[in-house]
């Protein structure tokens, strides 16, 4: 044999029981034709050779170096599919390891002509045979570890890199990423989850002759490493999505573990690595480098004159010579060996008018003199710096080229409170309603005034056809425009409005001061203060209790009902203190004195309200929540009972109660002992009064 074993098995194994079977049958066909050798021994040789195929004759190239593979390659649909052996590349190698001729040049003397197929059975039982002895020396080699570190290849850090490769195909439009691993000589990552299990395990592995490291990130030069963990990254995901479908699906389908196929969101990473570098690109079988370049490509559309009375629109660039690579946040534009990286705009203007000229199969794109109008209305507002009018004089360029546009809006209510929105368009001393039907003999930027009154469709605007003018009837949508649309408008267009317009803006619910004092036993309050009609306040709670974000008033303007301390006093004070809403209409409220306490509390949390307090409510506050203020209060002397400390401050607690007239209760956890003493004491306390009353002593 001519060609090393180890050689020819790894071609068998590439191509598949298969593509050997189908290889064999082209040798005993005699279809394949050897055109050039070079070959030093079986471990360093190269070949090219034509394969006569079922629909064409395909060209295969077979390269070794140092009993390694160096490269392969075939030009035929099954290699460019699976980028692997097929059986074009296995019927050469097998003619030329076969042929006599060869046989007898190469090794120099007359070999008879053997059976290789007996050969390789052979060698195969003979491999078979020994095979629970080579298992066994490989099972006891690695604990001789002193050895296997003189044996092993040396790797100096940082020293590995990672070379990218992309395989695109124009037909299907899919990209591939292949990834060679080395330092002094590169080898292909055959199995991307298997390099992902060695990295995460920090394993030793033998790539070749000349490549043997411990999976480290140290071992890998600075430069590769964010190129390292994207391939990391998608290898994970292979690894994990071949596992669950292995596992769970008889007939599912695996994603190929040799690359990686380009994503949207993975092109965009994947630019981020490369970019301003120039890497290896497979595109239908043809190598070339590209280079990953963060800028737009330089496409102009110039316009020639053809004839006196027509013109024509060329592109500078070869309408056909070019891919599109979409990513997830920014298109990719392939042409002349470049990679740009293009915004999303870029798709919707220069893109949009190239496709223009591919769809209709032309170079060219004429137009008669009088459309010129159009083109700059038009197209030119949307391409101005990609669209060359070197060809036009100045003042042909003025008659063509619209002016800048600037929009005024009048807004006001009309008598069923909706908002209208009277709408002018200048360009430069000319202005008109566009609203209506008329001729205006200038250039316009037609896209720009669709672009407007698209804005006003948006926010829900209707045209009114008898006055020409836009009206925005529906609630949400004029809360909506009051709220946060006009903010918009006001920053694009010169906004007027109506002094009846800037009156019915969005208020906030506010109480500008609120008095509290106490008289004649009772808690009076103060709340004549509001800003709005005190009459609607019921309807207002209602849209509030269903988490309305406002409410609009009777006089048209909106009240905003989210997170406002005003509104949520009123519902605390309606909720809490048993208030109706007609009892708060009229502005002041006369409420029981044991009330003070919550109202105090509820008082507390308003911040942008002025609150006055007469000083008969402070002193209450203070005696009762602030313990510095109870003055000592005398055990009665009759009393025949021993008291500790905490029964004496429950005691004085519950005279301060008496003395405002409030409730106490003697609960089962104060820990005052509720004996027969206790709520004899109790009794005493309360009967005090003429009229007793049970809400000011609870004993359960």
């Amino acid at each position: 044999m001519i060609v090393n074993p180890g050689i020819l098995n790894e071609i068998r194994s590439g191509a598949g029981s298969a593509r050997e079977q189908k290889a064999e049958d082209y040798v005993e066909k005699k279809r394949v034709n050897i055109k050039k050798v070079i070959y030093d021994d079986s471990n360093n040789f190269e070949i090219r050779a034509k394969v006569r195929g079922n629909a064409d004759n395909y060209d295969v190239h077979i390269q070794a170096k140092k009993g390694e593979i160096e490269a392969i390659s075939c030009n035929c649909e099954d290699y460019y599919s699976h980028y692997a052996t097929c059986k074009h590349i296995l019927a050469t190698l097998l003619e030329f390891n076969r042929n006599e001729n060869y046989v007898r040049i190469f090794t120099g003397m007359q070999e008879e002509k053997q059976n290789d197929v007996a050969i390789y059975q052979k060698y195969q039982k003979q491999e078979e045979k020994y095979r629970s002895f080579k298992q066994l020396i490989h099972t006891f080699y690695p604990s001789n570890q002193e050895i296997a570190e003189k044996n092993k290849t040396k790797v100096m850090p940082h020293t590995i890199k990672l070379e990218p490769k992309l395989i695109y195909n124009s037909y299907l439009k899919t990209l591939k990423l292949e990834i060679k691993i080395g330092d002094k000589q590169l080898y292909k990552l055959k199995n991307l989850p298997e390099f992902y299990d060695r990295m995460q395990k920090k394993e030793t592995y033998r790539y070749g002759s000349k490549l043997e490291l411990k999976h480290e990130e140290e071992a890998f030069e600075e430069s590769s490493l964010p190129l390292l963990q994207y391939v990391l990254k998608y290898a994970e995901i292979i690894k994990y999505a071949n596992e669950t479908t292995n596992t769970y699906s008889y007939y599912g389908r695996t994603m190929e573990d040799s690359y990686i196929t380009i994503s949207n969101s993975g092109m965009d990473e994947l630019f981020e690595i490369l970019q301003e570098k120039s890497i290896l690109c497979q595109k239908d079988g043809k190598e070339e480098r590209i280079l990953f370049l963060n800028e737009m490509p330089e496409i102009k559309f110039e316009i020639e004159q053809e004839e006196k009375q027509e013109y024509k629109l060329i592109p500078n660039i070869d309408i056909y010579g070019y891919e599109v690579i979409e990513g997830r946040k920014h298109l990719y534009f392939l042409m002349d060996q470049i990679l740009y990286k293009c915004d999303r705009n870029f798709e919707q203007t220069t893109l949009k008018l190239i496709q223009v000229f591919r769809d209709n199969f032309t170079n060219q794109i004429a137009f008669p003199k009088q459309e010129m109008t159009k083109l700059f209305s038009v197209v030119f507002p949307k391409l101005r710096n990609q669209i060359e009018t070197t060809t036009l004089t100045p003042e042909e360029i003025e008659q063509y080229v619209p002016k800048e546009l600037f929009v005024k809006v009048y807004l006001d209510y009309n008598e069923q409170n909706y908002i209208t929105a009277d709408i002018k368009f200048v360009y430069g001393k000319q202005e008109f309603n566009p609203l209506l039907e008329q001729t205006i003999s200038l250039p316009r930027d037609i896209a720009k005034e669709d672009e407007v009154l698209e804005l006003f469709r948006t926010s829900g605007f209707m045209l009114e056809v008898e006055k020409a003018r836009l009206i925005l009837a529906n609630e949400e949508n004029i809360y909506q425009f009051l709220a946060q649309d006009i903010e918009t408008y006001m920053k694009k267009f010169e906004v007027l409005a109506t002094d009846s317009f800037k009156q019915k803006e969005i208020k906030e619910p506010k109480i500008g001061s609120i008095g509290v004092r106490i008289e004649n036993n009772l808690l009076q309050m103060d709340l004549s203060n509001l800003d709005f009609d005190p009459a609607e306040l019921k309807e207002i709670m209602q849209k509030y209790h269903l988490k309305k974000k406002y409410h609009r008033l009777k006089d048209g303007s909106f009240l905003n009902l989210e997170e406002n301390e005003t509104i949520q006093l009123i519902d605390s004070m309606t909720n809490g203190m048993d208030i109706s809403y007609k009892q708060l209409e009229t502005g002041e409220l006369n409420l029981p004195i044991y009330r003070s306490l919550y109202l105090d509390r509820v008082l507390s949390t308003l911040k942008a309200t002025t609150i006055t307090k007469n000083e008969t409510y402070q002193n209450l506050i203070h005696k009762v929540e602030d313990k510095e203020y109870i003055a000592p209060i005398q055990i009665p002397k009759h009393l025949n009972a021993s008291l500790r400390n905490y029964q004496k401050t429950g005691y004085e607690w519950l005279k301060v109660l008496d003395e405002y007239k409030f409730g106490g209760i003697l609960a089962d956890d104060m820990g005052l002992r509720k004996n027969h003493s206790t709520i004899s004491r109790c009794i005493r306390l309360c009967t005090k009064r003429k009229k007793p009353k049970a809400k000011y002593c609870s004993m359960s």
